[in-house]
């Protein structure tokens, strides 16, 4: 685990981010946030963009965090820039799809936890919806994020997680960036 105080977790959907932070939370005890939870509001609307950045930056601005999740590009720089260690969660496309398939089939008897109340993505829209924003992150975001993560500020704060092997080695404990 990296003897971090402000941890941003990234990357696309289904990749169990969600998961690495509850770990981290329970390995650190610093505040975890997910931005799932302010992003929407009942009925799985988006919150206005300005009042969850806002959120975001609020968290951000704390003293040691985990916040697992997006928000608008130049509210993730910025947070990157104040993070002292960034996990990037970057699976190949198909199994961030097949993940989320896995998830959504168990949506249908349980919520996710992060989501606010009055929020599911149970049913075949919310899932179809749900993979156009997969593929929407992988060609348009995902670049954007690389090119940010490479940069030479950042670059050596990045824990590029890219098998699932290396995804459980730090689920178990956690490593130092690279």
């Amino acid at each position: 685990m990296p003897s971090s105080h402000r941890i941003a977790i990234i990357g696309n959907g289904g990749g169990g981010k969600t998961t690495l932070a509850r770990r981290f939370a329970e390995l650190t005890e610093h505040s975890l946030y997910h931005v799932d939870s302010i992003q929407y509001v009942a009925g799985m609307r988006k919150r206005p963009e300005t009042e969850t950045s806002e959120i975001l930056e609020s968290w951000a601005a704390g003293e040691s965090w985990i916040i697992d999740g997006f928000g608008s590009l130049d509210v993730i720089e910025r947070r990157f820039q104040r993070a002292t260690a960034i996990v990037f969660v970057d699976f190949p496309i198909w199994r961030h799809y097949w993940w989320v398939t896995k998830r959504q089939f168990t949506s249908l008897w349980r919520t996710r936890s992060e989501l606010p109340s009055g929020c599911s993505e149970a049913g075949p829209m919310a899932t179809w919806t749900l993979f156009k924003i997969l593929w929407r992150v992988h060609v348009q975001l995902r670049p954007k994020l690389i090119e940010m993560l490479e940069s030479p500020d950042l670059s050596t704060r990045v824990i590029r997680v890219e098998t699932v092997r290396e995804w459980n080695r730090i689920h178990a404990g956690g490593v130092e960036p690279r």
